[in-house]
């Protein structure tokens, strides 16, 4: 079995068993696919720039993507639709399955939380039919019925033209005076990888325009010593030069 067939099988056993989900699952009975519609007819107006589907964990027993998925995902809807979850993350890019996963799990040692108030957005790579990949934003959100239960949504971007990809990452957003405001950035890469102290005074120095000389005798280190580190940085966030890394640094804040 490859290697991302594997972590995405993985990334089932984070939630409960299917038999588990259709028994606690919203909107399995026919009356409420109505409701259900109606929320995704509302959802699609709100976010037109956006590919929307229902999370394939909340809601089991029902598949969604919405017709603009083929402009935004490069994979027409129906196709979506009859996917499975992981076949669905077997599109993402083998490098960054496993830090989604992590990503999910953090996600999840969360709990609980309110659906309705928060956010979580994972930052990764997945390909088209094409088989180019391309950098997406998956916002997970959730929308309240009338019944006080919660309809759980996933919402893609392709974020290609606007940001440069360094690695996965999740950003978490909660709710304050009527807007969504990021309040924390999870980075799985950079746990695995950690940016020590040291580094980190170089790279906010880095982000500042300092150059190797000036940080050097800001942080009363040897020229080498601000080199070499900087190399290690390089490698840590998945950038070329120091300009990448600036734009990098002022990216997390």
């Amino acid at each position: 079995m490859r290697t991302a067939e594997k972590t995405a099988r993985a990334f089932l056993d984070l939630f409960p068993k299917k038999e588990e989900r259709e028994a606690v699952a919203n909107y399995t009975a026919e009356a409420d696919r109505e409701i259900i519609l109606q929320k995704l007819r509302f959802a699609e107006s709100v976010f037109p720039d956006r590919a929307l589907t229902m999370c394939p964990i909340s809601h089991p027993n029902l598949s969604y993507f919405s017709v603009n998925c083929e402009y935004i995902l490069g994979h027409p809807h129906e196709k979506l639709a009859s996917m499975h979850i992981s076949e669905f993350l077997q599109l993402g890019h083998p490098d960054d399955i496993p830090y989604v996963q992590q990503c999910f799990a953090f996600i999840k040692r969360l709990e609980p939380f309110d659906p309705t108030t928060h956010r979580f957005s994972i930052y990764y790579r997945l390909r088209n039919a094409a088989g180019t990949y391309f950098y997406i934003r998956n916002e997970n959100l959730a929308i309240q019925t009338e019944n006080n239960a919660c309809l759980y949504l996933m919402l893609f971007s392709n974020i290609s033209k606007e940001e440069k990809f360094y690695h996965v990452k999740l950003e978490v957003s909660r709710k304050s005076k009527g807007k969504f405001m990021p309040v924390y950035t999870y980075n799985p890469k950079q746990e695995e990888h950690p940016i020590t102290p040291r580094q980190n005074d170089i790279a906010q120095l880095i982000a500042k325009g300092y150059t190797n000389q000036e940080i050097a005798e800001q942080l009363h280190v040897s020229i080498y010593t601000v080199k070499n580190h900087k190399q290690l940085l390089f490698k840590k966030v998945n950038v070329k030069n120091s300009v990448e890394l600036a734009h990098y640094v002022r990216s997390q804040r």
